[in-house]
């Protein structure tokens, strides 16, 4: 008689990759990622070390798949429809930084900060691929997002790389904040403030508006009293 095998012992290929990505990303904020080990990774994950290289090549190209996976896949406003949008450019900058905040902020983002941060001296190509992957691809959307706003004379002329970062690097540092001092300080101001992403926004906006009024529909102008 032929014995049917069990659904649930077959596991499709995205269903094991999750499994092993979500293992690997428990064993490197663990152990840390020279620590680690694949043997390790796989019994999280319930497979066998072979199960494991039959989806990806290291532990290097795990910790590549959650890097692009954590953070470049996010960055989900398109550039191609910027041109005809007829959103104003500040709003669109609320919405592509929030977005991506708030996707950070409900994923294990800033295990992987941490790890990068900490591993990258010891591996320089988890540098290349966190530059390529997450800070280069932030970087250009939000460039060309006030680029647009200087253009459509919503902004002043200023350096858009100065404030590209200073409206990134604050998400950054705040997700890495979180990963690393919120268990341990859980009353500290920056875990409780509401709207601290965008209260920073606003304030780095202000100094780019052409006109003090300018980008903030419905807000009264400024009496500068």
């Amino acid at each position: 008689m032929l014995e049917l095998a069990d659904p649930g012992r077959r596991r499709r290929k995205p269903e094991r990759s999750r499994e092993l990505l979500d293992a690997a990303l428990a064993v490197f904020v663990d152990r840390g990622f020279a620590a680690a080990r694949t043997e390790e990774i796989a019994a999280r994950a319930g497979v066998s070390k072979g199960t494991l290289y039959f989806y990806f090549n290291s532990k290097e190209d795990l910790l590549r798949t959650l890097i692009a996976e954590g953070f470049s896949s996010r960055i989900e406003v398109r550039v191609d429809q910027m041109a005809t949008s007829a959103v104003a450019s500040s709003e669109l900058l609320r919405q592509a930084l929030t977005a991506w905040q708030a996707s950070l902020a409900e994923s294990q983002a800033g295990g992987i900060f941490k790890l990068v941060l900490t591993e990258a001296r010891h591996f320089p190509g988890l540098a290349d691929c966190w530059n390529r992957e997450v800070m280069g691809p932030v970087r250009a959307l939000v460039s060309h997002i006030l680029l647009r706003g200087i253009e459509r004379g919503e902004f002043r002329a200023f350096d858009v790389d100065l404030a590209a970062h200073a409206l990134i690097l604050p998400i950054v540092m705040a997700c890495l904040y979180r990963h690393t001092m919120g268990a341990l300080v859980p009353d500290d101001f920056l875990m409780h403030t509401p709207d601290l992403l965008g209260r920073h926004i606003e304030l780095v906006l202000d100094g780019l508006y052409l006109h003090s009024d300018c980008g903030r529909e419905g807000d009264a102008p400024s009496t500068g009293t």
